[in-house]
């Protein structure tokens, strides 16, 4: 593969890494803000808060995090639960549309499983064969 290829193959988990890392920092220092990119409200103090800013947080940071972390180790590996938390996520978002009245919003899911496709390229181009 030419050296080209393999630099653009890098630009998808480098971005989402980015933007994923951005987004669990912004959940820590100002959460009220993180959510509303995510449709819904934060819940005003309590426990429900305090799970939904761990929880976003938590999410954000380790795919951030797991998608940079296999750029700089080369490993294909750690590509394998981000792709895994799309998909789920995507999934998820098309069963609540579809199954629990949820409101069906396409460019939400598709964008989710259009990741995993990317990752999945990535991964195969990127990394090296034994990893």
């Amino acid at each position: 593969m030419s050296t080209v290829l393999k630099w653009l193959a890098k630009v998808p988990p480098l971005l989402l890494g980015l933007m994923f890392l951005a987004q669990g920092v912004l959940s820590l220092v100002k959460p009220a803000a993180s959510v509303e990119s995510w449709g819904f409200p934060l819940p005003d103090g309590g426990p429900g808060m305090s799970g939904m800013i761990g929880l976003m947080a938590s999410y954000c940071l380790t795919l951030g995090l797991s998608l940079l972390i296999s750029l700089f180790r080369k490993e294909r590996f750690w590509l394998y639960a981000p792709m895994m938390m799309f998909f789920f996520l995507g999934l998820g978002r098309l069963v609540a549309g579809l199954a629990h009245g949820a409101a069906f919003m396409p460019e939400r899911f598709v964008a989710e499983f259009v990741f995993v496709l990317l990752l999945y390229l990535s991964s195969r181009a990127v990394a090296s064969p034994e990893s």
